[in-house]
């Protein structure tokens, strides 16, 4: 995903709306303890099958990495 279609999906929700993270198909989600932006980062692939797919430091793209 990138940060354009995030964007498009989230335009119209009220600021004060809570961001957490979940894993597909689970029933809760957990508090986000930061945002992190890495410019150094090795994208491996796009598909959210649970792998660890991109690389943080091994790369030349952008990613916006949320931690929990």
């Amino acid at each position: 995903m990138t940060l354009r279609e995030l964007l498009e999906q989230v335009k119209d929700l009220p600021p004060e709306t809570v961001v957490c993270a979940a894993e597909v198909d689970e029933a809760f989600g957990v508090n986000i303890d930061s945002i992190e932006y890495v410019d150094k980062a090795k994208v491996g692939g796009s598909k959210a099958d649970g792998t660890e797919a991109i690389d943080l430091n091994d790369g030349s793209e952008r990613v916006l990495v949320i931690r929990w």
